[in-house]
């Protein structure tokens, strides 16, 4: 195959139900450590990761992290900027491009609830308690992205919303650039 043609894709691949998706979730760190949930269903049971969901049609991705550490753990953040985004090309060839955000926690660390409807288990971890933690209870790519939080002088593309003037959409609430 030469560099001018397109890959080949397998003719068994049946269309996905959506062709695009976007998701997003937050890396809330508190006291040196991070927050990280253990799911109940899909491919991610049993599974420690951050909490994160799919973005809701006409949520951004920056509110739809807010919204899911809401509902996963009751706690309410606010976005800080963007730390990572991963595009994940899954087995029914869907696209799903998901945003991690780092998220300063705002309500008190006693509200802390897990959602028993969607997890079984929430706590702030330390890197030493995540480096505990069996490759069949996270993903590392969970991992990699809350050990960047936690990093000496992490960075993060912060919202830049004095841009919106220039951006033909005067509603703040209805567009991001993240610089």
């Amino acid at each position: 195959m030469s560099q001018s043609e397109p890959p080949r894709v397998p003719a068994e691949r049946t269309r996905p139900a959506r062709s695009l998706s976007i998701g997003a979730g937050a890396v809330i760190v508190h006291e040196g450590r991070v927050l990280l949930v253990r799911n109940i269903r899909g491919v991610t049971r049993g599974r420690y990761l951050l909490p994160a969901g799919r973005a809701e049609p006409n949520e951004l991705p920056d509110q739809a992290a807010v919204r899911e550490a809401f509902e996963e753990t009751n706690l309410r953040v606010e976005i800080e900027g963007l730390l990572g985004v991963r595009l994940w090309v899954m087995d029914d060839g869907e696209h799903n491009y998901f945003f991690m955000y780092l998220a300063r926690l705002v309500s008190p660390v006693g509200d802390l609830r897990p959602n028993l409807a969607e997890i079984d288990d929430a706590r702030f971890f330390s890197s030493d308690e995540m480096d505990a933690l069996g490759r069949d209870e996270t993903w590392s790519g969970a991992i990699a992205i809350a050990r960047k939080a936690l990093g000496p002088g992490v960075s993060v593309w912060p919202n830049d919303a004095g841009l919106s003037d220039r951006s033909g959409v005067d509603i703040p609430e209805r567009w991001r650039i993240w610089m």
